[in-house]
């Protein structure tokens, strides 16, 4: 037998063991003692960032000025993930905005001493000035890196709140707030999905131009003595804040993805990158898998985008929710080229080799730091459906009195929580019955494609998932659609065309079937190849 393989490094364990150890003791307090520490212990820090002189009674306001801008950010937070559905849980997101602003808040102090401490040295106009210096401070850095991350209210109420604490910070509030929130605007609003790592780079060009054009109003407007070489240099001052706003939000991004677990469309496309060890294992082991997964994943896309759901999230999730067939890959039709082992097996065996590839992926996931998103796909695919034909087969074997227990022939669990997860249980289905049939013309998808719907359906498996009637059928339309593209006939060319038979069987690991109503779908949606005996 040949050893386990190795899809992370030591390194990489070594530093999980580290990060885990390091965390556990935050595990030990209720989900709501955490909020409460969390909280309190931004409104401190925040407050000290706040406080310019050394802490008096009268600085008590700033406390009290924290704690109200981050009870505005908790009740913005929860109201908004009530009506968004977020990619992070509600904790989560206020605890990225939370740290964010309070990032912010040190950057805006050191910046403002930074400002004050070059005017300081200097001795001639406009260099002299704080107040151009203060220009270069990079305002809208926090509300970029939340609009990635997250979206673009939770970004922009992050920039808002900034502005609030700049104008603490700066000698002359009303212009630094104004500048603040025009930067923090442009960085909201000048950013429309991050799925490629130059968005941040015109995102922040975006900020610099704006940076520079307000910079230039309000400088002119509430300086009127100021000279061509001071507007210069705070245009300048302005537009080198939008860089700077670059190289902050740059650098935080993979640090919270890596935080927070945070999924963004940058590290879905690095996901689906085919040397990545598990993946190539895949191939390797299982290529009738691995090639069913790919096919898959289109599916999925396609469904997803038909009905306005995450088409990246489908097509990623799909090419990893079968990882867990690496174990055992020829106790799956797919891989199989001769025999069926499950021919020599017990029902109950077969099985429980099925559906512990759910429970192996789960464990791999784990292994190699799958996001959860990702990972939620492996269990969710199956749900809670019954291998009903290994089921009748155990009870025709059973001898007189023996109890058949139907746990031990069905998943885990459970059932699609999220749009994408459905989509994938459908598809999923969907593909490996048109890749059994031996002619797949367009009636008999439609046909299969109905039915696997329909059981999936009445089976239940849909309830915890939030698809309405209509984006069923604007699903089924796209899988159908998708699936005769894939087998649409081919031009003859005597003397040259594949068989038929050949052809099906090389596309289904030796099964085929000539008739849709000859695929084996179980009551469940869910074709079951595998406890159909091939043996005479």
């Amino acid at each position: 037998m040949s050893p386990r393989p190795r899809f992370v490094s030591r390194l990489t364990i070594a530093r999980n063991a580290a990060l885990g150890a390091v965390l556990r003791p935050f595990q030990w307090f209720s989900p709501n003692t955490q909020l409460v520490f969390g909280f309190s212990t931004l409104v401190v820090l925040t407050a000290a960032l706040l406080v310019k002189t050394p802490p008096a009674l009268k600085s008590i306001w700033l406390v009290a000025l924290a704690a109200g801008s981050y009870l505005i950010v908790w009740r913005f937070v929860t109201h908004h993930a009530s009506r968004v559905s977020l990619s992070i849980s509600t904790r989560r997101a206020f605890a990225l905005v939370g740290s964010a602003i309070l990032v912010e808040t040190a950057v805006m102090r050191v910046g403002f001493a930074l400002a004050n401490a070059i005017a300081g040295e200097s001795t001639h106009a406009p260099f002299d000035n704080a107040v151009i210096w203060n220009f270069a401070i990079p305002f809208a850095a926090a509300s970029l890196l939340v609009t990635m991350l997250i979206d673009r209210q939770l970004g922009m109420i992050t920039g808002v709140i900034a502005a609030v604490f700049s104008g603490v910070l700066a000698p002359n509030l009303t212009q630094t707030v104004l500048f603040a929130l025009i930067s923090s605007a442009a960085a909201s609003y000048g950013i429309k999905r991050y799925r490629e790592r130059q968005s941040i780079t015109l995102a922040g060009l975006v900020v610099a131009a704006v940076n520079a054009v307000t910079a230039l109003v309000l400088f002119v407007s509430l300086q009127p003595a100021s000279t061509f070489r001071s507007v210069l240099l705070a245009t300048g001052c302005a537009f080198g804040n939008g860089l700077l706003t670059i190289i902050l939000a740059a650098g935080g991004v993979p640090i919270n993805e890596s935080l927070f677990g945070i999924l963004t469309d940058i590290r879905l496309l690095e996901l689906s990158n085919a040397d990545i060890p598990v993946l190539r294992e895949l191939a390797v082991r299982a290529p009738g898998t691995n090639q069913h997964s790919h096919a898959v994943s289109q599916l999925a896309e396609d469904a997803a985008r038909a009905i306005g759901a995450n088409a990246l999230l489908a097509r990623i999730g799909s090419l990893y929710h079968d990882i867990g067939k690496v174990a055992a890959p020829d106790h799956f039709v797919e891989n199989q080229t001769g025999s069926n082992p499950h021919d020599q097996l017990r029902p109950v065996q077969s099985a429980k080799i099925i559906t512990t590839h759910v429970n192996y992926g789960l464990k791999l996931a784990k292994e190699i730091g799958l996001p959860k998103q990702i990972a939620d796909f492996i269990p969710q695919h199956h749900g809670t459906r019954t291998l009903h034909f290994f089921l009748r087969k155990a009870q025709a074997q059973a001898r007189r009195g023996e109890t058949i227990n139907e746990a031990e022939f069905r998943y885990p669990g459970p059932k699609p929580q999220f749009k994408e997860a459905g989509i994938l249980m459908l598809v999923d289905s969907a593909e490996a019955a048109a890749r059994s049939l031996a002619h797949p013309d367009p009636e008999s998808i439609r046909a299969i494609v109905t039915r696997i719907f329909e059981a999936v359906i009445s089976d239940g498996q849909l309830e915890e998932c939030d698809l309405t009637f209509r984006q069923l059928t604007q699903i089924r339309e796209a899988v159908i659609t998708s699936l005769t593209a894939i087998y649409h006939p081919r031009i003859d060319y005597p003397g040259f065309n594949v068989d038929a038979d050949e052809d099906a069987q090389h596309r289904t690991g030796g099964v085929s079937y000539e008739k849709a109503s000859d695929v084996p779908i179980n009551p469940a949606g869910e074709v079951e190849d595998e406890a159909i005996p091939r043996e005479p």
